[in-house]
């Protein structure tokens, strides 16, 4: 018996986070009419946008879908002025939209890494291109902010970089933040990360920089980096994550132990709690993602799409309540 209560004891310090009373339910939502991995999401309007990625035959696509939560049911809105592409970005302000960046081509080719940027109005399923991005790394960026000021950075292009910049929706400008002198044991550079504004607060964290990482971190001010508690279990990059009120949730992506190691796509979904620095376990994806989608809205979580452990393309999108 004492060795069982050892053991019980030792998990839960490994692990790092409390399980919930009773786990959450995860239910099964109407599936996406197209299977789409390395697809960006993002809310507006009481509805989940869909944009991009590619199919499993490698296509890339600039269509966007649109989820109604109420029915339960997607629609196709066409093309998009953007040219087909993986791994944007995208952050919403009010009732304004704006997406762009992410990778088209050949590796290692500066050009492929695309650096537009636009303004999208669901209302009028209207378009405005605006200043591009200041440079080539914008595959796997990540993305968060609102009230007039968006974050955007960590990207990829052939190599790791840790610039982090400020777009200033009035003035439609770009402008670097020095972090470097405020990090605290971050990594000095990543890419494949996923951040959320929660509550005004700007959090991001994983990635991968030599292996996959499990940092989490706060911008503050604008200006600074301040560590915040790690991520619990196993290491990941290309994870996905959304904001409600009042949490955090991430979910899935992939462990690598360093360059000759094997990947294990991960099933966990975590509760990130800003107001307590905590984390805690809250449910169990029916199959691991990587390259998904995570959005919140009416008090579900909502993730899918993306890749499973065998590499085969998903159409399957699932939810949980808060």
């Amino acid at each position: 018996m004492k060795n069982v209560v050892y053991i019980a004891i030792c998990c839960a310090v490994l692990c790092g986070c409390s399980r919930p009373d009773m786990e959450k339910a995860v239910r099964e939502c109407a599936s996406m009419p197209v299977e789409r991995a390395c697809a960006t999401a993002f809310v507006a309007g009481g509805k989940a946008y869909v944009f991009a990625g590619r199919d499993s035959a490698g296509v890339l696509h600039s269509d966007l879908w649109a989820y109604t939560p109420t029915t339960d049911s997607w629609q196709n809105l066409g093309e998009t002025p953007l040219s087909p592409r993986v791994n944007a970005a995208a952050c919403v302000s009010g009732d304004r939209v704006y997406i762009g960046l992410g990778f088209r081509g050949r590796y290692g080719v500066d050009s492929c890494y695309l650096r537009d940027w636009w303004e999208y109005t669901p209302e009028t399923d209207s378009w405005q291109a605006l200043a591009d991005y200041p440079n080539e790394y914008t595959d796997c960026a990540t993305a968060f902010g609102g009230d007039g000021e968006l974050y955007v950075g960590y990207g990829f292009c052939w190599k790791y970089r840790r610039d982090m910049f400020r777009y200033t929706i009035a003035e439609d400008r770009w402008d670097s933040i020095d972090v470097g002198a405020a990090f605290h044991g971050f990594p000095q550079r990543s890419f494949g990360g996923t951040g959320c504004t929660c509550g005004g607060r700007h959090f991001m964290g994983t990635g991968y920089y030599r292996n996959s990482l499990n940092w989490w971190g706060e911008l503050v001010g604008g200006t600074r980096w301040e560590r915040r508690t790690d991520v619990p279990g196993r290491t990941r990059t290309l994870a996905a994550s959304a904001a409600t009120g009042k949490y955090i949730y991430l979910c899935g992506g992939i462990h690598y132990g360093g360059m000759n190691t094997d990947g294990e796509v991960l099933k966990d979904v975590r509760r990130y709690d800003p107001d307590t620095d905590s984390w805690q376990w809250v449910a169990v994806m029916p199959q691991g993602l990587i390259n998904h989608v995570c959005f919140a809205i009416g008090g579900k979580v909502y993730w899918g799409l993306g890749e499973n452990e065998d590499l085969q393309v998903s159409n399957k999108l699932y939810c949980i309540e808060e």
